[in-house]
């Protein structure tokens, strides 16, 4: 008798760094939108929490592995990010859709932790989330 097939084996290891940049380039670009020295070390650890209490599949998601790093000047940045987050949500629904709701949340959750961490949320934080969570709904 086989063991039944973990969601995230089912996705290839491009679809695999897909997710994963997605997930972690969304908590920069909340970070980016005030930016500040001592904040970004704030706001790396915040970001994390919302991962540690995943479950083990979505933290295997979003962790391990290099994420696509990002080129090109702010808005080239933004764009490419809030597109990752829609493929990563289309390629969840096709291949591993029990997973879509709990990433998403854990998307969300850890864009919002980065915006809380650095004292009060600014106005530029909260659009930031805002637009995470479009590109999430597609």
């Amino acid at each position: 008798m086989t063991e039944p097939q973990q969601p995230t084996s089912a996705l290839t290891e491009d679809e695999q760094k897909t997710v994963r940049s997605a997930a972690l380039r969304a908590s920069a670009l909340v970070g980016q939108a005030e930016p500040g020295f001592f904040d970004t070390f704030k706001e790396s650890f915040a970001g994390s929490k919302a991962v540690k209490t995943a479950s083990p599949e979505v933290q295997k998601l979003v962790t391990g592995g290099l994420p696509e790093m990002p080129s090109g000047g702010r808005d080239d940045v933004k764009a490419r990010t809030l597109e990752l987050l829609k493929q990563a949500v289309g390629i969840l629904s096709a291949k591993a859709p029990e997973l879509v709701d709990e990433y998403k949340r854990v998307v969300v959750q850890s864009a919002k932790d980065v915006a809380a961490a650095a004292d009060d949320t600014s106005p530029n934080e909260t659009d930031a989330v805002a637009e995470i969570e479009r590109a999430l709904a597609g």
